[in-house]
């Protein structure tokens, strides 16, 4: 006789949030409306027209515990995962994780001007490497279960193997560059089986001066607020990486930064619904 009693999941399941597609009716300006504005009215699209399209796929690195792999234009980045595993020394009640973010040889890095880098590549990491690996371990120790993992270290190693220097110019680019980064990173954690409180999406537009939101990382010659907002979508949005930028004297108000916000969440919740897709088709 079959056994019909019915077989539940855990009791803190929650299911994914994938949207149905709508029009969003939230405009923001692009970039390239905006050059053309002093010309002609400028034109508006929805925030999720202006995200442009990106591959991504995993278990790429057969050696590691995780892997993805990310594309979005030209920019092309890979994050691999090693751990958890059992570190020597004394004993620690929860995981450890370190991450390490590196430009292949013949990338050049975003901004290299501001943060004084030598033209020849040393050992160790840049200062721009040093931020953007902090960024993203901020944004990881947050969604990762650590308690579940005692005496064990996580070892995440981001790797930039291209990036169109047209496309990603400036503060502006190495915000969206950082973007997907986060986004990258977070598909690898899914791939490794770590128990996560939730994957970490994000979302980075521009504030103009004159008041107009932009998305993109080619806003360089634009003066205005650059803001990377990441978040942790299924947990009440929550916050969990800020990064801001200023070109220009530009005083952003407390209506302004709640509307960076709300759009970078929008943006956030949009990628997130992407990835959320990928995954059931994936593992179904």
């Amino acid at each position: 006789m079959s056994d019909r009693r019915r077989i539940l999941g855990p009791v803190n399941f929650i299911t994914p949030n994938i949207p149905r597609h709508v029009r969003d009716e939230t405009t923001i300006t692009s970039a390239s409306s905006s050059s053309s504005s002093s010309s002609s009215s400028s034109s508006v699209a929805p925030v999720t027209s202006q995200i442009p399209q990106f591959f991504v796929t995993h278990s790429i690195i057969e050696n590691s515990n995780g892997s993805a792999y990310l594309e979005i234009e030209n920019t092309i980045i890979e994050v691999s995962i090693f751990g958890p595993r059992p570190i020597r020394g004394s004993f620690i009640d929860k995981a450890a994780v370190s991450v390490e973010t590196k430009f292949l040889s013949h990338v050049a890095q975003p901004c290299s001007e501001i943060f004084n880098e030598p033209k020849q590549a040393s050992q160790g990491m840049s200062n721009i490497e040093h931020r953007l690996s902090s960024y993203l371990e901020n944004c990881v120790l947050p969604s990762i279960i650590l308690e579940k993992y005692p005496k064990s270290t996580i070892d995440i190693q981001v790797s930039i193997i291209s990036l169109d220097p047209q496309a990603v110019k400036g503060e502006s680019g190495l915000l969206w560059l950082m973007q997907w980064i986060v986004i990258c990173a977070s598909m690898a954690l899914v791939d490794t089986g770590i128990e996560i409180r939730d994957i970490v999406s994000s979302g980075c537009m521009k504030l103009t001066k004159t008041g107009k939101f932009l998305v993109g990382g080619n806003l360089d010659g634009v003066e205005g607020i650059s803001a990377l907002f990441s978040f942790m979508n299924m947990k009440n949005d929550e916050i969990v990486g800020i990064w801001l930028e200023e070109t220009g004297d530009i005083e952003l108000t407390e209506s302004e930064m709640a509307t960076l916000v709300d759009e970078c969440c929008r943006i956030s919740k949009f990628i997130r619904a992407n990835l959320n897709s990928y995954l059931i088709q994936t593992y179904s």
